[in-house]
């Protein structure tokens, strides 16, 4: 069974996955499948067509309803680097403290809140 590579990756374009601390230990991809949508690589991972590396948010559910299985490692998966929220400028005259507008504001500390901490504790098995 091969790795579902995500095109949108960093690390030479899904035919490579980066583990350790550091993302120093890297590992080649050898698979049938690679697309840049997450969801497509767990629908792909769920219908057994390979191995997938996602973020918690998107596999969570599926490994909760035992669709999916966590697998051990032996080297701890690498972190990207988080989520950004990105929003152009304010095309209103800018003010002193340069804030987006409310709304912006309000989406923005949702997503913190949301993402600050995983609603799922991985449980290898």
């Amino acid at each position: 069974m091969g790795g579902l590579g995500y095109t949108l990756s960093s690390w030479a374009g899904g035919k490579v996955w980066a583990f350790g601390q550091d993302g120093n230990v890297r590992v080649a991809v050898h698979g049938d499948l690679a697309a840049n949508n997450g969801d497509a690589l767990l629908a792909a991972a769920v219908g057994g067509q390979g191995v997938i590396t996602q973020p918690d948010f998107i596999v969570s559910d599926a490994v909760k309803r035992g669709e999916l299985v966590v697998l051990e490692l032996d080297q701890p998966t690498y972190a990207l680097g988080g989520i950004f929220a990105v929003y152009p400028p304010d095309r209103r005259p800018p003010t002193a403290d340069r804030r987006p507008p409310a709304k912006v504001r309000v989406m923005i500390d949702y997503l913190a809140e949301r993402f600050a901490s995983s609603s799922f504790a991985w449980q290898p098995r």
